[in-house]
């Protein structure tokens, strides 16, 4: 399901998956802003997926590439699990090899707030 309305992300529970702690500031204020409850930070595979299994989220936001490594298997976790996600990345090409990344919805870095709450709404909710 896709909205215009970014007031469909109020009560949203997310998970963000960045490994900038600056940039996962930013997505935490902009998502908290926008009435979203963000209910934990991964900022390695293997944290994200422990976390996304712990805390069940309704979607999360998901850096292509964590200090090098593709984050392919979390969204792929995601998949099996049913939870929407959006792939915020400045590694594009990279991250088209992965093919659990590759058709995924996306938001290229770097990106404005206004962006980041249009994709949220469109992909989130």
């Amino acid at each position: 399901m896709t909205s215009n309305d970014p007031s469909c992300l109020g009560g949203l529970r997310i998970v963000i998956v960045e490994d900038e702690t600056m940039i996962a500031m930013l997505i935490e204020d902009v998502l908290l802003d926008n009435g979203c409850q963000v209910v934990g930070l991964g900022r390695t595979v293997a944290e994200a997926v422990d976390l996304i299994e712990c805390e069940r989220p309704d979607a999360v936001t998901l850096d292509g590439n964590l200090d090098g490594e593709l984050s392919g298997p979390v969204a792929e976790r995601c998949g099996e699990l049913g939870i929407r996600y959006l792939v915020v990345t400045g590694y594009v090409e990279r991250t088209l090899t992965d093919p659990h990344l590759a058709g995924a919805p996306r938001l290229p870095k770097p990106f404005t707030v206004a962006s980041l709450v249009s994709a949220a709404t469109e992909h989130l909710c």
